[in-house]
């Protein structure tokens, strides 16, 4: 399987080439199941936006505890009271499905020894995947982004990942992954950003139903710098006027692209004005590529 440390412009073409086909990328993470009548009750109550019965296949939401988020998670239905919850950030969520196990009559067992999910990235997936009848392959929409994830015994990742690389798709490093990830506008590790933003973001992205809190108005927008000017994720976004209108979480940049990209969060009411980065002596003008 693929597990290498990859450079910048590997990672670039590997971007370049699974674009236009299909990509393949190992996606680190843990896995927990939760078993019971009222599983599903128990991930609703951890969830910041209500989990009904209507869940076939996959759901993206955020897990909360009183009014911090934890983490972004990822459940699949694997039965009618079997759900497996999948995250990035394992000591929390596990922490708070035991919370909750007693209340709601649930097991709930870390199983991260038994499982692999893989993600597939690329133009041409659509094409190969929505016509495959296969029980564990589900078609995910994370944030904006929609793409095919495979859930897979833990004893056949091996076997699994070099089948597909035998019908010549792209292996993906991490970096290359979470390229398409940036290009699809999907903000990553929303429990870091600051405290200030976090809830208003959180609620941008997954409109909260089960969490009750005030949250201020909050666009995620991605610019494009058009100079060459040094930016980092510490610097602030500012209006034509100069005045501050929101913060930078991360940049990244595309092959073919001679400057990067920042995905930046900004109050809903300055978004039309935003134009420049101070940076220090020189101001870095920016120009704005999507809004959601």
């Amino acid at each position: 399987m693929n597990t290498k440390t990859y450079t910048i412009a590997e990672s670039e073409e590997q971007y370049t080439r699974a674009k236009e086909s299909v990509g393949i990328a190992h996606d680190p993470a843990a896995f927990f199941l939760v078993s019971g009548e009222n599983a599903l009750s128990l991930l609703d109550r951890c969830s910041v936006k209500k989990i009904d019965d209507k869940i076939f296949g996959s759901v993206y939401t955020l897990f909360f505890r009183k009014r911090k988020i934890l983490s972004e998670v990822l459940i699949l239905r694997l039965g009618l009271y079997r759900f497996l919850v999948i995250t990035e950030n394992a000591k929390p969520v596990f922490q708070l499905l035991k919370n909750y196990r007693r209340r709601y009559e649930c097991a709930v067992t870390d199983v991260s020894g038994e499982y692999t999910l893989f993600s597939f990235h690329g133009n041409k997936s659509d094409v190969f995947f929505n016509d495959l009848d296969y029980k564990y392959i589900y078609k995910t929409k994370r944030q904006n982004y929609c793409y095919f994830r495979l859930l897979c015994p833990k004893k056949d990742e091996d076997i699994t990942y070099n089948h597909f690389v035998n019908l010549n798709f792209i292996p993906l490093g991490l970096d290359a992954a979470r390229l398409f990830l940036y290009h699809h506008d999907v903000v990553l590790n929303i429990e870091r950003i600051p405290r200030r933003w976090r809830l208003s973001v959180a609620a941008a992205l997954y409109p909260f139903e089960n969490l009750k809190v005030k949250t201020r108005d909050v666009q995620v927008v991605k610019y494009e710098l058009e100079s060459s000017v040094l930016v980092t994720n510490r610097h602030k976004v500012y209006s034509y006027s100069r005045k501050r209108a929101g913060i930078i979480h991360c940049l990244y940049r595309l092959p073919g692209r001679k400057y990067p990209f920042i995905i930046a969060f900004v109050r809903a009411e300055k978004v039309k004005k935003v134009s420049l980065i101070k940076t220090g002596k020189i101001d870095a003008l920016i120009r704005p590529v999507v809004f959601y």
